[in-house]
Parts: structure tokens; C-alpha cells; sequence
């Protein structure tokens, strides 16, 4: 806008010079109305003109701004062939180029995480396949810990992080004895001494991985509780990475669903009620809420898919027990 104002005022006073020296010289009054004329001419061309120059110009300035913030690919229009039209060409070329750059660094950034969470996963399933009991349990925790954060309104990023976080939660137990891993009954004092220490060694595990540091917390942190009684550092309340808080209640559901060698799986029901006493105590209490509201959003889909394939006439399996069900939603 100061350009466009600039080249007026410069035209204007071109235009103003003349008619002053006749001015001086007692031109007639009819010569210098003729000049006023041309004066007013001369300030609507020249604010035209400057506008046509300056819009392209205020739009690559624009643009700018929104390459810098990361959004790229957008196209500058300007008809003609001059200086200006060869600025937005280059711009829009530039803007393209950097698009393409940016769909090639997302597709291997995504690439790369992806292997990323094979390589997780095979991590987590070397410690579930050495118990049949808990196999299949890390990934349960980690896809109701991303259920529980969209009931929360986290953002894609931080489910991703749910995900990986729930996934590796127990990671630190392949540093626990076998014959404590594997024991078939409830463990000693000292055993779970032992297996307390789970969560540090999960920590000292992924730390070193950069990739792996927002997740870092679920694994050092999922067994701490809202009361500050939990382990390994007594945290309490909201000093509890969310990401923890989580990873907590979805590992305490899976637990009371799960049969293990000294529990029989609970029905779905008595687990609800269990996470209900445990609100405020172990489990942070809008976190349960929201593992209600998505348990209940699976509910609702496996009762809306049953009566689908009754309506269709389609031979319909018998329903697992309850809390099969809880077990295989996760």
C-alpha cells in the first residue's frame, strides 16, 4: 500500500508542476481547468496502475508468511508479462516444489515411523509370547489407551503416542527373572519387589531412543497412582503425565478381563465396577470416564452388527462371555 501510494504521489506532482508554472505566467482560467482535468486523469490512471502493481506483490507477501508456518503448494494468479508476472511465476513454482518436498518428507517420515512400530511391537510381543496368559496384552493396552485419548479430544498426535505407549508399557519386564515372569501363582513379597522394578528398567530401555522420549513416561509411570501410593516414584494427582494416567486404566481394565494363573477373568460388568471403586484412588477419575465412554461406543457397534446380521437372516454366532468380549474389543 505505501508503494501504490508512493508512484501516485509522484505522478500527481509530475502532473502538478506544469500547471503551477502557468500558473504563475496568468494562464486563463479554461487552460488550467483543462490542467485539473488532466491532474484528476493523471491520479485515477496512476492509483490503477499502481494497484495492479502492488496486489501481486501484498499476495507473495502473504504466501510467504504461509510458507514459513508450513503451509505449502499454494498458487499466486497474475495475467500479463512483465517483471511482476515473472515474480509469480517464480513464487508459484517455489511454493510447488516445496509441496512436493513436503509429501515426500511426510511419506517417509511415516514410513519410518511405521517400521518404527514393528520394531515396538516386536519388542512387546517378546515379552507377551513368553506367557500365554498375558499374550496379546500390550497391544490390547495400547488400542484402548488411543480409544480412551479420542474420548479425551487428544489430538492425532498424541494417539499415536497413546498407542506406542501402551504398547511398550511392560517393556521392562524382559529384564524379570523367568521363574518370576512365568510363575503360576501369585507372587511373593520379594518377587514383587522384583517385578516393581519393571518400570525403571522399561525407562532405561526406550530413554536413549529420541524417537521413543514422549512415550517415556507410560513406561516408567503407568503404575503410579492418583493417590500417590504407586511406584517407582510416588507421584500423585495431576503430577502424573497424562500419557501414564492412561496407560494405567487401560492395563488395569485388560488385567481384570484377562484370565491369568491366579484370576479368572471378570465379566464385563464386575470390571466396570471394579474401575468405579478404583476412581480417585489408583485411577485418575476423568480418565475412567472416558474408558466408560468408549467401552461403551464398542458395545454399542457389536449390538448394532448383531442385529444387522439378524435382520439380513445371517446365521449369528453365539455371544462370547462378557468378558471375552472386553478382552477382544482391546
Amino acid at each position: 500500500m505505501r508503494l501504490q501510494w508512493t508512484i501516485a504521489g509522484l505522478m500527481v506532482a509530475a502532473a502538478a508542476i506544469p500547471a503551477a508554472v502557468l500558473a504563475l505566467h496568468g494562464t486563463t482560467s479554461l487552460a488550467l481547468l483543462g490542467i485539473g482535468g488532466a491532474l484528476a486523469v493523471t491520479l485515477v490512471g496512476g492509483l490503477l496502475m499502481t494497484r495492479r502493481l502492488t496486489l501481486p506483490l501484498r499476495e507473495c507477501v502473504g504466501e510467504a508468511l504461509n510458507i514459513s508456518r508450513g503451509i505449502f503448494g499454494t498458487q499466486i494468479e497474475f495475467r500479463g508479462r512483465n517483471e511482476i508476472s515473472d515474480l509469480t511465476h517464480t513464487f508459484n513454482y517455489m511454493s510447488k516444489q516445496l509441496h512436493s518436498y513436503d509429501l515426500e518428507n511426510k511419506a517417509l517420515v511415516q514410513s519410518l515411523e511405521q517400521g518404527y512400530l514393528a520394531t515396538i511391537a516386536a519388542l512387546a510381543n517378546s515379552i507377551d509370547s513368553k506367557d500365554s496368559y498375558t499374550r496379546g496384552h500390550s497391544q490390547r493396552v495400547g488400542e484402548l489407551s488411543m480409544a480412551i485419548g479420542r474420548e479425551l479430544g487428544l489430538p492425532p498426535l498424541e494417539l499415536r503416542r497413546l498407542l506406542y505407549g501402551g504398547i511398550l508399557h511392560d517393556i521392562g519386564k524382559i529384564g524379570a527373572p523367568e521363574r518370576i515372569l512365568l510363575k503360576q501363582s501369585r507372587l511373593s513379597d520379594e518377587e514383587m519387589v522384583v517385578m516393581r522394578k519393571h518400570p525403571e528398567i522399561g525407562a532405561s530401555i526406550v530413554g536413549p531412543v529420541a524417537f521413543l522420549a514422549p512415550v517415556l513416561p507410560a513406561v516408567r509411570n503407568h503404575h503410579e497412582r492418583w493417590d500417590g501410593t504407586g511406584y517407582p516414584d510416588r507421584l500423585k494427582g495431576d503430577q502424573i503425565p497424562l500419557i501414564a494416567r492412561i496407560v494405567n486404566a487401560a492395563d488395569t481394565w485388560d488385567a481384570c478381563t484377562s484370565t491369568r494363573p491366579y484370576q479368572n477373568a471378570m465379566p464385563y460388568q464386575s470390571a466396570i465396577t471394579v474401575l468405579r471403586g478404583l476412581s480417585g484412588t489408583q485411577c485418575d477419575p476423568a480418565v475412567v470416564e472416558a474408558l466408560e465412554r468408549a467401552l461403551q461406543k464398542w458395545v454399542e457397534q457389536v449390538t448394532t452388527a448383531v442385529e444387522s446380521n439378524e435382520s439380513a437372516a445371517a446365521p449369528t454366532p453365539a455371544p462370547p462371555a462378557p468378558s471375552a468380549q472386553a478382552s477382544q474389543a482391546h
